[in-house]
């Protein structure tokens, strides 16, 4: 894994794209380690905002798993084209929440994160997804 990107805090556009990701709290002890379920807002090159039912607050470490419809066709490798599992496996990072808001009249929360680690192969597939959407009309 490699350290993501961090040089665009706003400058970086986002795409507002729902999908379903799983959420984990990353904490000493790593005893529980449950994922919680959530949904993406938007995402950018650099990091996401998701709606979740709990609230994370800035600073913590999450581990996140989004379920990203076709991002797996930018992976660069060979197993990514045989293999069928590779095709349908989430986008995975380590992230840091950046913000956090509770929506106005709803026991929900926006939460913003940065990503800190991510696989170089990922990540460069990623950006390449979200190149082509913000391309497409």
């Amino acid at each position: 894994m490699v350290e993501a990107t961090a040089h665009c805090r706003r400058e970086c556009p986002r795409l507002d794209r729902q999908a379903a990701l799983m959420v984990t709290k990353l904490q000493y002890p790593m005893t529980n380690l449950e994922a919680k379920p959530a949904t993406t807002k938007n995402l950018a090159e650099n990091g996401l905002c998701f709606t979740a039912e709990e609230l994370y607050e800035p600073g913590t470490i999450l581990q996140l798993s989004v379920h990203l419809h076709g991002w797996q066709h930018y992976l660069n490798n060979i197993i990514a084209i045989l293999d069928a599992g590779t095709a349908s496996k989430p986008l995975t990072a380590i992230a840091e929440v950046v913000w956090a808001q509770q929506l106005q009249d709803e026991e929900k929360y926006d939460i913003g994160v940065r990503f800190k680690d991510i696989y170089v192969d990922d990540l460069r597939a990623f950006k390449k997804y979200l190149e082509k959407l913000f391309r497409t009309p």
